[in-house]
């Protein structure tokens, strides 16, 4: 199952584009067979759970007052959890892109929501048009929020991209490590100054059980050596949802350290095998017609609805044991890297579960966090100034 480097070479956090992941020699290696493996097994049976119950706002459930970004917002689970968190009084941003005709606009989305539950507000609901292949058009939405001045207490890092062709963005990127990761991060690092007054703010990144399969190998992070994508791009996928796992982990410890984050708490989660309309976008579509009855079938026996799925979301913002209480913060500020004992947790729907190896390496995800703040521009853009830098004795 795995094995252990008896003489690895640990390669400086700020070589960033190093050959492999430059892990410490005390991390566990799991072998490809076992990591394909485990891409398809501990999933979550097919069962329904009760919406989670929460300790935000004035009562068990209300989110009165609170400010909650959602990206992807407009399909699947992004708009179920969007849903619940209007219903219970949140004001809800929507941060989707302008839609091609498959999807379902923002704005039918909360047309949609207000006519189902009279009791939402329509200002309440707000459509902030975003589109995660250019970084140009991440700036103009954070830099938008900030002068805002508002606070976001939730923001929920959602949208996303299954598979497709091998196509870079305007920023040079290769397409889903832009969309499913590196636009979270920057998303998060405008966002997250905004936190600071929030009474007990969390993250909640869409990651997945299919983070098991990744592979991390720095000196291909943007596929520079053009590494073969899998069937439809779904290695791509998995490789995404592993940085972002491991960015999170990295995100909190550093969260923990810092005086003015210190009770912002961030969690990964997998929502389960959700029938969403993910699975009929053109290039899934595109596959052999074999494959194709197999989804299906699979996708009617195994899969969970989308308001299912979100319940994973909702759970990691707003259940009191995966967090700060704000009766907890009230009687002081955490004391350091106290958040990161609470957050930085892999659920699988509504249960902690265990992850790869590599995060919870600290030498790689400090490397993996110093390259995000070069491919985003973080200095450049002014974003990421205010959290600390590596862990005190790493390289």
């Amino acid at each position: 199952m795995a094995g252990h480097a008896i003489c690895r070479k640990i390669p400086s956090v700020y070589d960033t584009h190093c050959l492999g992941p430059g892990l410490l020699q005390t991390t566990p290696v799991w072998s490809r067979l076992y990591c394909q493996w485990r891409r398809f097994v501990g999933e979550d049976e097919r069962k329904d759970y009760p919406e989670p119950a929460g300790a935000k706002g004035t009562g068990p459930d209300s989110m009165a007052g609170l400010t909650v970004i959602v990206t992807g917002a407009n399909s699947g689970i992004g708009q179920q959890a969007a849903t619940i968190f209007a219903k219970r009084g949140a004001n809800v941003i929507l941060v989707c892109r302008d839609p091609p005709p498959h999807e379902q606009h923002p704005n039918d989305v909360i047309d949609g929501i207000v006519k189902k539950h009279p009791h939402v507000k329509r200002e309440n609901l707000e459509w902030w048009k975003v589109d995660f292949t250019s970084f140009d058009d991440i700036k103009a939405f954070g830099e938008k929020w900030r002068s805002s001045e508002r606070v976001c207490d939730v923001l929920c890092n959602n949208a996303g991209s299954a598979m497709g062709p091998f196509i870079h963005t305007t920023d040079g990127f290769e397409f889903t490590h832009q969309v499913n990761f590196l636009a979270h991060c920057l998303v998060t690092l405008y966002v997250l100054p905004s936190m600071k007054k929030a009474r007990a703010p969390r993250i909640v990144n869409t990651c997945s059980i299919f983070h098991h399969a990744g592979r991390l190998d720095f000196s291909n992070l943007n596929y520079e050596k053009r590494q073969k994508r899998g069937l439809g791009g779904v290695m791509a996928y998995c490789d995404t949802k592993l940085y972002l796992l491991m960015w999170t982990r990295e995100l909190q410890i550093r969260l923990s350290r810092s005086q003015a984050y210190r009770h912002v708490i961030a969690h990964g989660i997998h929502p389960g095998f959700v029938a969403s309309n993910i699975w009929n976008l053109p290039h899934i579509r595109a596959l052999p017609r074999i494959l194709i009855w197999l989804l299906d079938k699979l996708t009617s026996w195994k899969a969970i609805p989308p308001q299912q799925g979100s319940l994973a979301i909702v759970n990691a913002a707003v259940n009191p044991a995966l967090g700060f209480s704000e009766k907890q913060l009230a009687k002081g500020t955490p004391f350091i890297g106290e958040s990161a004992k609470i957050g930085g947790k892999f659920l699988m729907r509504l249960k902690e579960s265990d992850h790869r190896p590599e995060v919870n390496d600290p030498i790689a995800t400090a490397r993996l966090w110093q390259r995000v703040l070069e491919d985003v521009k973080a200095a450049e853009r002014g974003v990421a100034e205010d959290l600390p830098g590596p862990a005190p004795g790493l390289l």
